[in-house]
């Protein structure tokens, strides 16, 4: 299946999409706080999501309660690194960007069972996306309202989990 492969794609080459992330985010007007972090770091964030693509994205957990606590530390740890929130969430959205920009020009998408297999993709990576940035942000303010717990309390991930899981699924009668 050409899912299957655009993911493959993604994995194999995620040094690459790192190395076109870490461009982006440094020379981004939207990002400017980024140039600030070193690449070394900048580099092992991206690459870890990059090469891990495929057990994000197929992981059985639609609820994604998983990645809930990770996201939200992740956007805590940022925060107290003087990231405008704005800027983390841009170079999120520059990370998806860059993942579809590389998949679209690696020229496998033939006909319409392609195009539609890639929206397809497409439309998983977003969800993905969105729902990471919802997360990030959350820990983001927690942190700004002076919450620095390093684990989120299980309670509120739960909490958290089940209202942004109504936005994204909806139960179908």
């Amino acid at each position: 299946m050409l899912y299957r492969k655009f993911i493959a794609l993604v994995e194999d080459h995620a040094e690459l999409l790192t190395q076109q992330w870490i461009e982006e985010v440094k020379t981004n007007p939207a990002t400017p706080g980024y140039k600030k972090i070193p690449n070394e770091v900048l580099h092992h964030r991206a690459y870890d999501d990059y090469v891990r693509l495929g057990n994000l994205l197929l992981e059985e957990d639609p609820s994604f309660h998983k990645q809930a606590a990770h996201y939200m530390k992740l956007g805590r740890d940022r925060a107290t690194e003087d990231i405008k929130l704005s800027e983390l969430l841009y170079a999120f959205t520059l990370s998806r960007v860059v993942l579809w920009r590389y998949v679209v020009d690696q020229g496998i998408i033939n006909g319409t069972l392609d195009l539609q297999q890639a929206l397809d993709f497409y439309q998983k990576v977003t969800n993905f996306y969105d729902k990471a940035s919802y997360f990030v942000a959350v820990g983001y303010e927690k942190y700004l309202a002076g919450e620095h717990h390093e684990k989120p309390e299980d309670a509120f991930v739960d909490k958290t989990v089940k209202a942004v899981t109504k936005w994204f699924i909806r139960d179908i009668p």
